[in-house]
């Protein structure tokens, strides 16, 4: 069996940002903490924990921007990934000196971005391709030898003060420049072309060597250019970048600051054998304060900080040339984070120019109208207590609940009990609603009228506080059903839904593609289901690839309703994830509503007999 601590050991992430600014309540670490499994392993935490009041300051901010901008903008390609992909390496190892972004107004920018709604800033002074953004004294390959010769993290870092906007950084570890950065230029199964430059005859390359040349910058960064309120460190894919070196650096990174804050990437393992950026690791001694997630929204949960990031155009974070998604995909991501208890980071740059595009500013306006109107609901909240669905979710804060509903024909909803006896129930900013609340759940009815988008929400007042309640989640709609599998002896297969993580299903030994069928006794009404491989996060990764199909009778074909697969499935790049959660790729199912009476899991890909702990089915 291939567990997480068989690949790594040990392992990464957990908590986040430094204490600095204010209007954000002591009381937002809160209560209510909930295990998202039933039995998560007996050891676990941090091995450096970090500083509370910064974590509880980070997570009230729930609102960044994340700014991507360096000499790819000349191009108009994705930073660092287009190297050697789309432009030579020789070609756009030289794009900086064709940089001299004249229109760049450091202070502009922070102010339109605060007035924009943000709480944050996370600015990319090094990305993977090595290039630096401030006046660094290691290297040559910096903005100070562009035409523009003007140090931007200075610029940037100064108005962000003055504008009273916390100051995060982004740093890559990989460097496709550096020569003493060995086995950066090989990504999952990509090649990002030759170093920038050749070592003196004789000198080979040292990774030991790199280590210091990036301590010395993170100092420069920290001491020149600080407080810096959290650190996104990315690129840890190398074979030297071991668990122990992500320890040493964030115990650095503490020395530098101490309230300083560091995502879980920093101690991202390879050992050899695996990079894994975007979970949510469980296992004891994990490096780093809190997850970033870029691959798919995550589930809800309150266990580990998180922030979630996307970029506004949808395609690239550095500035490419096209359309940008509508404002509302935007306040959905936004939304739908707080109500999963993490916050947002929306991507955005500028082209080489240093302006932002007007289509970029005014759909930033228009997001903040929304946000100046509805921002009491997510800024300094906490998600819950009604776990996210797909139809709905909730922040609290005091005693006092939102309920945010994304479906707009979603007039009529069902929540589950509630230990807490609701005192008032009104819609945000006026219009019809009512509820009734029994053992048996909450039904909350919403005029028509009423219903906006890209979120409705309705306030409920509790009799208590609200954040110290244990989240509640719909009951799976396949919880005790009937079961069958490809198993010869059916003993383990009600395991897959008894709500209990103690046990699991375990498939035969042998069986090409085994498959697990959940009989949910009438046809119902289906669109989310979640798997869980492992009695916690992380700990299998022994499936790579599988369906759900369902059917509504016992004679109907059976409909494919989802593929679940891997990065890089059927590419050159496969065998790269092979050691992966299935859940980095897919936390949740989320398809088209269908009819069902019969759902059935096909294991399609695996390195070892399956053992599904639960996958659970819901209607929303």
């Amino acid at each position: 069996m291939i567990t997480r601590r068989r690949i790594l050991g040990q392992t990464t992430a957990g908590a986040a940002i430094a204490g600095m600014w204010p209007g954000v309540p002591a009381a937002f670490a809160g209560g209510g903490q909930q295990q998202a499994y039933n039995n998560p392993p007996p050891d676990v935490g941090p091995l450096i924990p970090a500083d509370q009041q910064a974590l509880t300051r980070f997570m009230g901010l729930r609102y960044g921007v994340f700014i991507h901008w360096n000499p790819a903008t000349v191009a108009g390609k994705e930073i660092s990934w287009s190297r050697e992909r789309e432009i030579p390496s020789a070609e756009y190892d030289q794009l900086y000196k064709r940089f001299n972004p004249v229109e760049f107004d450091a202070d502009a920018w922070v102010k339109m971005l605060k007035d924009a709604g943000f709480r944050y800033l996370t600015f990319v002074p090094k990305h993977h391709d090595g290039f630096a953004m401030w006046d660094t004294k290691t290297s040559d390959y910096s903005i100070m030898n562009t035409p523009f010769g003007r140090d931007v993290v200075k610029e940037v870092s100064a108005a962000c003060k003055k504008h009273k906007m916390a100051f995060c950084l982004y740093y890559s570890i990989a460097d496709f420049y550096h020569p003493d950065c060995i086995g950066a230029n090989h990504a999952n199964g990509m090649y990002l072309g030759p170093k920038g430059y050749e070592l003196p005859a004789g000198v080979k390359p040292d990774f030991d060597r790199y280590v210091t040349y990036m301590k010395m910058q993170l100092k420069e960064l920290s001491q020149n250019y600080g407080p810096v309120a959290a650190w996104w460190f990315d690129g840890g894919w190398m074979r030297d970048w071991t668990h122990e070196r992500g320890v040493d650096l964030l115990k650095y990174m503490r020395m530098l600051q101490r309230d300083t804050i560091v995502d879980h990437r920093v101690g991202c393992a390879y050992n050899g054998r695996v990079y894994l950026p975007t979970w949510f690791p469980t296992d004891k001694d994990y490096v780093g304060d809190f997850a970033v997630l870029e691959v798919d929204m995550p589930r809800f949960n309150r266990d580990i900080p998180w922030e979630y990031t996307t970029p506004a155009n949808g395609r690239s974070y550095c500035w490419t040339a096209g359309a940008y998604l509508d404002q509302d995909v935007w306040i959905d991501n936004f939304v739908r984070s707080a109500c999963g208890d993490g916050n947002y980071l929306l991507g955005i740059s500028a082209p080489s120019t240093g302006r932002f595009d007007p289509a970029l500013v005014d759909k930033l306006a228009r997001a903040n109208l929304w946000l100046e109107r509805h921002g009491q609901s997510l800024f300094e909240t906490r998600g819950g207590p009604f776990k996210r669905t797909s139809g709905y979710g909730a922040t609290c804060k005091g005693k006092r609940v939102y309920l945010h509903v994304f479906d707009q024909k979603l007039t009529t909803v069902k929540l589950p009990p509630l230990p807490a006896k609701i005192v008032a129930c009104s819609m945000l900013h006026g219009g019809k609603v009512s509820f009734t609340q029994g053992p048996d759940g909450i039904t909350v009815t919403i005029d028509p009228n009423a219903m906006e988008a890209p979120s409705t929400i309705v306030v409920l007042d509790l009799d208590r506080p609200a954040e110290a309640l244990a989240p509640v989640g719909d009951v799976p709609l396949n919880r005790g059903v009937k079961v069958t599998s490809s198993n010869a002896d059916p003993a383990t297969d009600r395991f897959a839904c008894d709500g209990d993580m103690r046990t699991a299903w375990q498939a035969d030994t042998g069986t090409k593609q085994p498959w697990i069928q959940f009989d949910l006794g009438a046809e119902k009404t289906i669109s989310r289901a979640i798997l869980f491989e492992g009695a916690y996060e992380g700990e299998l990764a022994d499936i790579h690839r599988y369906q759900v199909d369902v059917r509504a009778k016992d004679t109907d074909d059976w409909k494919r309703v989802e593929d679940v697969k891997t990065w890089g499935f059927d590419t050159s790049e496969e065998e790269d994830f092979f050691e992966w959660p299935i859940s980095v790729f897919k936390p949740e199912i989320r398809f088209t509503p269908v009819s069902a009476r019969y759902v059935r899991v096909k294991v399609l890909k695996m390195v070892a007999p399956p053992a599904i702990h639960a996958f659970e089915i819901y209607e929303r």
